[in-house]
């Protein structure tokens, strides 16, 4: 190594030192950073933060000027960053306060970009969030018992006045900021009285009725996107009032752009805060099938074998898979995943869910969730990404149950997304044997990948409420080609029975 290199390195190694210094620690930088937060204001971070970390730059690498030059730069962006989501946090406290609205509040945060699959693997134990120095965006979660009626999506007298004041403040200030372009998003959300169709029509019916009231205080339609999530995704025990009243809010979310909204949608998608708090209705409220995506090529032979085998298992509701009674409240897989809050997409909020704890896919349901749509009739292109999870690009994955093989087909998980690029078709072949290998039967399932500290979790729910399998919760590994651990729920003699299932990749 030459001497110029020598010295870059040097200086670089200065400068880590010295911003972990000025941030107090490095060793729990979460934590430091939400406390100095907290105890001095975000705004003032983000300005001494910004200054400091600029200033010492152009010193290190430009000399004096170069110091004077990097302290500017970063005063401006880091106050400019704080102080405009400090401002619209304090206002939103203001108008709660003055129209007793009940609002909570969360931070969207941009953590270090790094490699996806890596990421997930070092999560750390205790789930601490990266510096919370890097706003990108603020979520209003507005309780809207005030704004509408029971089964209503009409505005109340007083929900009008409401967002009014609501749109004003917001219009205001993003003027002042420049960011009239940036995109808002409004979500209704619902407790789970009634089916979770309706509840998913309702919400977005209410979602629209708030842009709408926003486009004619001045937003641009382009600009304002609305959805329906229903019951999906709960953030409170819909068994107590308290918690259903918790539950029936109005999602306010505002992100610097529309790259940034792609990636919170995603995000959400497999928040893991939001199976913490399920509902136990599989049995009594069966959802419709939903039809099968493309699926990978690599699973092509697979799925050709088994569509030729027919639907020969409407008969087979009685199949034994050696299992023990589910234990109602109780989660096989407790103890084998923590949830990682942080997600893939680069994006975390500052609210994770409670302590309750997460039941298994025997108490809970498929999440009915509208698409995301603006008021100009478009919707919101989906944030995708291409790499797939090692060992999870579309081939079929199986375990033996008690002498019945049992076939995830395909399971194809996108790297940084969770995203699950096809759909699985659920099959089994029972009474396995080398003379006995064809599938007897095949059903549609419905899959959502949740993200863990160590695994994710993938729990799979069967379309057709006929079907000898109820659903699946399968914990796979970030690589390798055998799952953690997993369960598999069937009925037997009307109650819900468990068995174990930990499937791998038939290819390897």
């Amino acid at each position: 190594m030459d001497a110029h290199s020598l010295t870059l390195r040097f200086k670089t190694s200065i400068l880590v030192s010295a911003v972990c210094l000025a941030l107090s620690s490095c060793a729990n930088p979460g934590k430091t950073a939400n406390e100095a937060g907290e105890k001095y204001g975000r705004t003032a971070i983000g300005c001494v933060g910004g200054t400091l970390i600029g200033g010492l730059a152009g010193a290190l690498l430009g000399g004096r000027d170069g110091a004077l030059k990097g302290a500017a730069a970063g005063l401006v962006a880091g106050c400019i960053a704080g102080h405009m989501w400090d401002k619209r946090e304090k206002d939103l406290q203001r108008l709660a306060a003055e129209e007793n609205m009940k609002i909570q509040m969360e931070r969207v945060y941009q953590a270090p970009s790094q490699d996806p699959v890596q990421a997930k693997k070092s999560a750390q134990k205790d789930n601490q969030q990266a510096p919370q120095n890097d706003t990108v965006g603020l979520v209003a979660q507005i309780e809207d018992s005030s704004m509408f009626g029971v089964n209503s999506a009409t505005l109340t007298e007083s929900g009008v006045r409401q967002l009014e004041k609501l749109a004003a403040l917001v219009a205001n200030a993003r003027k002042g900021e420049g960011t009239e372009k940036a995109p808002i998003l409004v979500i209704g959300h619902t407790d789970d009285t009634g089916s979770a169709e309706y509840n998913q029509t309702l919400s977005e019916q209410r979602a629209k009725a708030v842009v709408s009231l926003l486009a004619k205080q001045g937003f641009n339609a382009e600009q304002l996107y609305f959805q329906g999530a229903g019951e999906g995704r709960p953030v409170a025990d819909n068994s107590t009032q308290a918690g259903r009243d918790m539950n029936r809010r109005v999602e306010l979310v505002e992100l610097k752009d529309e790259e940034m909204l792609q990636k919170r949608i995603a995000s959400e998608q497999h928040n893991p805060r939001y199976i913490q708090q399920s509902k136990a209705h599989l049995n009594q409220v069966p959802y419709s099938s939903q039809s099968q995506q493309s699926a990978s090529t690599n699973s092509t032979k697979t799925q050709s074998k088994t569509r030729k085998s027919g639907e020969r298992a409407s008969a087979n509701k009685g199949i034994d898979f050696g299992g023990k009674p589910a234990a109602k409240d109780n989660w096989e897989l407790a103890s084998r995943f923590t949830p990682n809050y942080q997600g893939g997409t680069g994006l975390f909020s500052s609210a994770v869910a409670n302590d309750a704890p997460i039941r298994s896919c025997s108490n809970d349901s498929k999440p009915v969730i509208g698409e995301v749509k603006n008021l100009a009739g478009k919707a919101l292109a989906q944030y995708k990404t291409t790499e797939f999870m090692p060992g999870m690009n579309g081939k079929v994955w199986a375990a033996k149950v008690n002498g019945h093989v049992v076939y995830i087909n395909p399971v194809a998980v996108l790297a940084e997304s969770n995203e699950v690029a096809a759909q699985p078709m659920v099959a089994f072949t029972q009474n396995y044997s080398k003379k006995n290998s064809e599938i007897t039967g095949q059903y549609q399932g419905h899959a959502t990948v949740y993200p863990g500290q160590k695994n994710m979790l993938m729990r799979i729910f069967i379309a057709d409420s006929k079907a000898p399998i109820q659903c699946l919760d399968v914990l796979l590994p970030y690589g390798g080609s055998k799952a953690v651990d997993g369960t598999l729920y069937y009925p037997k003699q009307q109650q819900t029975y468990v068995a174990d299932y930990r499937p791998r990749n038939t290819d390897i």
